[in-house]
């Protein structure tokens, strides 16, 4: 669904890395990030390119986050799938190192957005505008400059901190890893601005899909959960978090406009995103390849993207991914979140499978079941690019985030949020748990109600549970795993080899 007009600035001639020759030349000759910004028109075209950027992560099978469910204990890669077994990133069996694809992808995801951020915030110091539109054009740059440091030293760890436009080859080469602890500060105070900044909500139906004050006090508050565990440990941050959360849920700072849908499916139904439960999200647009989400290829049965009939409506899938075994059976009989989230049985599936075929028009069988949580549901749409928004965060979240820093803070109204969520799932309110019972009871929480959404690494990670929880449910990425190594991905040897300031790289890579 398209919630924002993308005009897309051609990023060979604006936002590209400048080589030599290129920056020998007359710069008045060239559409360059120094010369571009001359108008405030040209302030909101960057603004739109600024938007435009979480399309090229989560729009493709490289980058998207619901990967980041994969090698955890939620899912393993599908060995008896041909297509998918060819495919396979080894990412998925924590068998990469610092020569493979992925981490350049997620690394150059990184940099090259921040450079082109970096410009746009710039370019506001010397163009024409009123204060009232730059203040806000800054704030919804910064949230997202933000986002991508998040992502970066979550990721990675140390990482270089630019925050202003670099030219110079020569500097970019010399560039050191700046401390985790320097790159958090940099995204509170990125998302501080934005939430004091924006508003809490858009009156023009064209702005919808905005950053909000909202999108950014939820943001600051995973932040805070996330310093407060590994690597960094900060337990103050627990505090912090919750303040924020209790002004989010509680006290209505933010807005009045947020809620759970009355069903958990009704949160992924494209005429519901944006909607109540909408934080952030990514927004997508039907039928454009590159501006629609491929999320759901990455999942489906492959069937349904070769076999795709009228009538039938599209999977369109890889079928790259399972759910572990492990994680299907944690879940409690009557959760209504499971038969949503996965075709459970060949029977499920719109196609009957009648042998295992992976050439074009043939019948397929798979292994079930398959996670269908992220379905393409416009009947007949046989191109892959889907109009149905990707959630960043949504209310859900914000609740579990709530119920976990109160439980961290000693506060006995910690289970109050969470049974918000498990009622809406079909299930019973928790019963009373010790600190250490809510915070395990919390992991399989957070699993149910946001699988595959792009936070489970994350999760596993921050309370320093990934090595136990991968080894213990998912023999896969499990046989591989190492303690002390894989929370985090190499630096990538491609960037080593042009600047080896970035040395040494990450324990074990």
């Amino acid at each position: 669904m398209k919630k924002l007009s993308y005009i897309l600035i051609a990023t060979s001639l604006v936002f590209s890395s400048c080589k030599k020759d290129f920056l020998e030349e007359d710069p008045r000759t060239f559409l360059t990030p120094g010369n571009f910004y001359k108008t405030e028109s040209d302030l909101q075209l960057g603004l739109n390119a600024v938007y435009r950027t979480p399309q090229d992560r989560y729009s493709n099978m490289w980058g998207a986050p619901c990967w980041f469910g994969w090698a955890t204990d939620l899912g393993y890669l599908s060995a008896a799938n041909n297509h998918a077994y060819h495919n396979q990133p080894s990412f998925l069996r924590n068998d990469f190192n610092s020569a493979s694809d992925m981490p350049f992808a997620m690394w150059d995801y990184v940099y090259r957005h921040v450079k082109d951020i970096n410009f746009l915030l710039e370019a506001l110091k010397t163009v024409d505008a009123p204060a009232e539109v730059k203040s806000s054009i800054e704030a919804q740059a910064r949230a997202w400059r933000a986002h991508l440091y998040f992502d970066g030293v979550r990721i990675f760890g140390a990482i270089p901190l630019i925050t202003t436009p670099i030219s110079d080859v020569n500097v970019l080469r010399s560039m050191t890893r700046s401390p985790i602890a320097d790159v958090y500060a940099q995204i509170v105070s990125d998302l501080e601005i934005g939430m004091n900044t924006l508003p809490n909500t858009y009156t023009s139906a064209n702005d919808r899909g905005r950053v909000t004050s909202g999108a950014c006090a939820a943001m600051l508050a995973r932040v805070y959960i996330t310093m407060a565990g590994y690597p960094l440990r900060q337990a103050d941050k627990w505090e912090k978090a919750k303040t924020i959360l209790k002004e989010f849920v509680v006290d209505k700072k933010f807005g009045t406009q947020y809620a759970l849908f009355d069903e958990y499916s009704d949160a992924f139904a494209d005429a519901n995103i944006p909607g109540r439960e909408a934080v952030w999200t990514v927004n997508f647009t039907r039928g454009t390849f590159g501006q629609g989400s491929q999320v759901h290829t990455d999942f489906s049965p492959i069937e349904l993207y070769y076999d795709s009939r009228a009538g039938l409506g599209k999977g369109g899938g890889w079928s790259n991914e399972l759910p572990t075994p492990a994680f299907l059976a944690s879940y409690q009989p009557n959760d209504k979140r499971y038969a949503f989230t996965y075709w459970s049985s060949t029977a499920d599936l719109p196609v009957e499978y009648a042998a295992i075929n992976s050439s074009p028009g043939g019948p397929v069988v798979f292994a079930a079941p398959h996670v269908k949580k992220f379905r393409e549901t416009s009947p007949n749409d046989l191109s892959q690019a889907s109009g149905i928004d990707h959630y960043i965060i949504r209310y859900a979240d914000v609740l579990l985030m709530y119920a976990e820093a109160l439980n961290e803070t000693s506060d006995p109204n910690a289970a109050t949020y969470v049974n918000l969520v498990r009622r809406r799932a079909g299930l019973s309110d928790l019963p009373a748990l010790s600190q250490q019972q809510f915070r395990d009871q919390m992991l399989l929480e957070r699993a149910w109600e946001l699988c595959f959404e792009g936070e489970r690494r994350f999760d596993l990670t921050r309370t320093g549970t990934y090595f136990s929880r991968v080894k213990a449910w998912n023999s896969q990425a499990g046989a591989n795993v190492i303690e002390g190594k894989h929370e985090l991905w190499p630096v990538p040897q491609r960037e080593i080899d042009i600047n080896p300031n970035l040395l040494p790289n990450n324990p074990g890579y």
